[in-house]
């Protein structure tokens, strides 16, 4: 008993537990919307306020600063409904007549970039997902949880199910495997039971339905139940690899030009600056954030390296790092009504620097940009 409490591979997980804690008392202090977003969702209403279906201006064509013949990778984190800017950012590349070879996705951009690899246009991604109500993402088995709770939380797995956000895609996608996708898309999954990351798109998986792909990619865990696949249970594979290159770089063939969108960690993988302890004492709540996310972001550094050394690397990240940061990764799911500010973001961060032909990160834009 006393050896498993104190196996050292558990330390992350009493890290992840106190800096969950805190994040979620001082989340709901500093942002009580947070709770009527959750009940909105919970009850699986209407999200409130007016929401723009189509929140692009007319196509406006310009001259990216990318030679006739290279081919263009896109790779996206992981990052709830931030990721949207993805959509913003594929509208950039129709409008400079540019189509990414492939796509490697991750979490929350999955459930945007897949329909794009489908071949379906931004505009169209845009006004299906902007149009999604919680009916169509949320579905909460009340009777269960509440048998859950009075078995002390045995056989918990995930506060949602996940099966209609599957059946949502799946009236937009039918029954089109990866397999058939007009561009390849990726995106990492993790096997709980081997505990192992693998990647689901054409070259791996190629009769797994995208609907399907899209439920697997999305199921953080402990929010969204695992998915039954090949005899085991899979999770978003963003919690071990939150910025894949592995399709880009070792499944697919590369491509001469990257462009990266970064919606999860502050600009450049930088993490957080936890500095300046020397002026307080060392508190173990402080310690614990860093200890959390420290081998996550270091591989999304390593693989932002590998990235830079094999294509030409065009990074931007329109979304604010505390968009997303605490409660508002969870918010940003719950509700769709800041997804169009998202989508306008990533559309001018990505003209901006698909113009420019930078190499390096860009700072981050208001979500708020036209």
């Amino acid at each position: 008993m006393l050896g498993t409490i104190l196996d050292v591979f558990r330390l992350r997980q009493y890290f992840d537990v106190l800096t969950r804690a805190r994040e979620f008392s001082v989340g709901l202090r500093q942002d009580a919307g947070f709770l009527a977003d959750a009940a909105w969702a919970a009850l699986r209403l209407p999200s409130a306020g007016t929401q723009h279906h189509q929140p692009f201006p007319s196509a406006a064509p310009y001259v990216a600063n990318i030679a006739e013949g290279q081919r263009i990778a896109l790779a996206a984190t992981g990052g709830s409904g931030a990721m949207a800017s993805l959509v913003g950012a594929a509208r950039a590349l129709e409008e400079a007549g540019l189509r990414p070879s492939v796509y490697s996705l991750c979490s929350g951009s999955a459930l945007f970039g897949f329909p794009l690899a489908a071949g379906i246009s931004a505009d169209e991604v845009a006004a299906f997902t902007l149009g999604l109500l919680p009916r169509d993402y949320v579905d909460l088995d009340w009777g269960r949880l509440l048998r859950l709770a009075l078995n002390a939380g045995r056989g918990f797995a995930g506060i949602i199910a996940g099966d209609v956000i599957e059946q949502t895609y799946r009236r937009l996608l039918g029954d089109l495997t990866l397999g058939e996708l007009p561009i390849p898309a990726y995106a990492p999954i993790w096997n709980i039971e081997q505990n192992r990351i693998e990647f689901i798109g054409p070259g791996t998986h190629p009769e797994l339905t995208v609907a399907r792909a899209v439920h697997m990619a999305i199921a953080l865990p402990l929010f969204i139940q695992p998915v039954e696949f090949d005899g085991f249970h899979w999770c978003d594979g963003g919690i071990v690899d939150i910025f894949p290159v592995r399709p880009l770089l070792d499944i697919e063939q590369p491509c001469e030009v990257t462009l990266a969108i970064n919606g999860f960690y502050p600009a450049g993988f930088a993490g957080e600056d936890a500095t300046g302890w020397e002026y307080r004492r060392a508190s173990i709540l402080y310690v614990a954030s860093q200890v959390r996310t420290c081998q996550q972001i270091e591989l999304a550094r390593e693989n932002l390296a590998r990235l830079r050394a094999a294509s030409r690397l065009i990074m931007i990240e329109p979304v604010p790092y505390q968009t997303v940061r605490g409660l508002g990764f969870y918010r940003q799911f719950l509700s769709t009504r800041d997804w169009a500010g998202f989508m306008r973001a990533g559309r001018t961060e990505a003209r901006k620097a698909l113009a420019a032909g930078g190499s390096t990160a860009l700072p981050a834009a208001r979500a708020s940009a036209n």
